[in-house]
């Protein structure tokens, strides 16, 4: 078992860069994933999160995008990390919904969940939403990023109050995404 904060962050990291190896982000500067990820466990953090939160943040999206699986999470990192990353793992029939039912589904999924997932889902909902407003999927329609961004509103206002920090980042990258829309 991994024995120091720092240990575990870094061992999280490792991770993550080995299963995301190859994964780009959709978008015109067709980014390495990983530093979603990163900008990710960054926010938490700033925002005051502790080391199984930020492990969580590199691991958030390892179980549905790539082959490591909850189990493995379990094992190499322990309890908090497994949960965490467990409560921000969308059950395989989300993928069949459109985006934004799959984002409303989440939100309401999110709202029984801990701070850990919460601060966590927050910090990647703030992220994408800066993608949105920055550099957005190309092959997203107008009307798919308008969805994409009101869903993740849902999931904020589901997460608000476990970081004062990241309720501000994330209403700033919102209306940032919204004002690309106009």
């Amino acid at each position: 078992m991994i024995v120091s904060r720092q240990a575990l962050i870094l061992e999280a990291r490792a991770l993550a860069f080995e299963a995301h190896a190859g994964h780009n982000r959709l978008n015109k500067a067709q980014q390495p994933y990983v530093y979603h990820l990163e900008e990710v466990a960054r926010l938490v953090e700033l925002s005051g999160g502790d080391e199984y939160e930020i492990a969580s943040a590199w691991l958030h999206d390892a179980v549905e995008d790539t082959s490591v699986t909850l189990q493995e999470v379990h094992r190499r990192f322990g309890k908090e990390v497994g949960d965490t990353v467990h409560g921000l793992t969308d059950p395989p029939h989300f993928s069949r919904l459109s985006s934004l039912e799959r984002k409303t589904k989440q939100a309401q999924r999110v709202r029984s969940e801990s701070g850990r997932v919460k601060r966590v889902k927050l910090s990647d909902q703030t992220s994408n939403a800066r993608c949105i407003a920055r550099d957005p999927p190309v092959s997203w329609s107008r009307r798919g990023r308008f969805n994409y961004v009101q869903g993740a509103r849902l999931i904020a206002i589901e997460c608000a109050g476990v970081s004062e920090y990241l309720d501000d980042l994330f209403k700033i990258a919102y209306i940032e995404a919204l004002k690309t829309l106009a």
